[in-house]
């Protein structure tokens, strides 16, 4: 599966890696085990992300090589590879005009729903993490599997697999792993990091969230919605919103939990989560132009609050009441 990608990354000098914006541990850690990797390997790469690395991640080393998007594609590079990013627009507008200026593009992903956007398309659908093929790759490759860039395969594979909790833990992954710990990964030290330590100001949110979260559908569907100016109010950053999709889905007989953001630029940012099999995410947000895992979907909608939460929760109603 690789053996063309190895190619390409023998005959080029001169790399961009990229993931999507709002970046999570397997988006960042793909990113960095793949740079340090190429470093490794005598190359030239650049880290690019629209935004900032997020704070549980930036222990990582090479976290402070990422850098904001630049007004112009840089003369020398000569290829450019998008990790764990399904759709080109996820990498935002000022990446993708960057993208199309690129003379060779790369797209290493396992999302599913991958539109195939890159003049080369590795795609491992259904795979737990982006991480796990950035291993393989480096396998393939030859390359030496240093302790950054196991710890930070470890963080890629280990928060999109809700560390070990989620049904993409094959053995294959878990081996995979091993062989992570195996290169020096502390595992104590690195899930302490990115699992036990969080601000004052994420729990503040948390609170908000489980006070106002709405429960319908007999009980197997509930949605949180965060109206323009909250975050403010509260005081809170955008890094104390991710994962709050996660505290309403956990509550005994929940089959699927979405939060609702108004992102303030006429946009609406929509996470979406299953635990039941039969409800897939990924269609529903395919509907309404997002993507994702069958488990754990997004979208960004232009319209209302109201608008956009009635025409997502119509069509979970819709899966639910299937079911029933």
């Amino acid at each position: 599966m690789y053996t063309e990608l190895c190619q390409v990354i023998n005959s080029h000098k001169n790399f961009v890696v990229i993931s999507h914006f709002r970046p999570d541990g397997d988006a960042i850690g793909s990113t960095l085990a793949l740079g340090l990797t190429l470093r490794a390997l005598g190359k030239q790469v650049q880290l690019w992300n629209e935004d900032p690395c997020p704070a549980r991640y930036t222990f990582l080393q090479g976290s402070e090589l990422l850098q904001a998007i630049p007004p112009a594609l840089p003369q020398e590079v000569d290829c450019f590879i998008c990790v764990d990013t399904g759709d080109l627009k996820r990498i935002g507008d000022a990446a993708m005009a960057r993208f199309k200026e690129a003379p060779y593009t790369v797209n290493i992903d396992h999302h599913h729903t991958n539109t195939n956007y890159a003049d080369l398309n590795v795609v491992k659908g259904g795979e737990a993490a982006c991480g796990c093929m950035i291993a393989e790759l480096i396998t393939a490759l030859g390359a030496p599997l240093t302790r950054p860039v196991a710890e930070a395969l470890y963080a890629a594979i280990s928060t999109d697999t809700g560390s070990f909790q989620y049904g993409s833990t094959t053995p294959q992954v878990m081996r995979t792993t091993a062989s992570l710990i195996e290169a020096g990964v502390d595992v104590g030290d690195i899930n302490r990091r990115i699992w036990q330590e969080s601000p004052m100001s994420v729990y503040t949110m948390q609170k908000e969230v489980l006070n106002h979260m709405v429960i319908e559908e007999n009980g197997a569907l509930t949605h949180y919605s965060m109206p323009a100016g909250k975050k403010a109010e509260l005081g809170v950053g955008m890094e104390d919103c991710k994962d709050l999709v996660d505290y309403i889905r956990i509550w005994e007989g929940v089959k699927a939990a979405v939060i609702f953001e108004d992102m303030e630029n006429g946009m609406i940012r929509v996470s979406l989560r299953s635990k039941d099999p039969r409800i897939d995410v990924s269609s529903i947000a395919g509907e309404h132009g997002g993507g994702g895992h069958a488990m754990a979907s997004g979208i960004r909608m232009r319209g209302t609050l109201e608008d956009c939460r009635e025409k997502v929760l119509n069509s979970f109603r819709r899966e639910l009441r299937k079911l029933s």
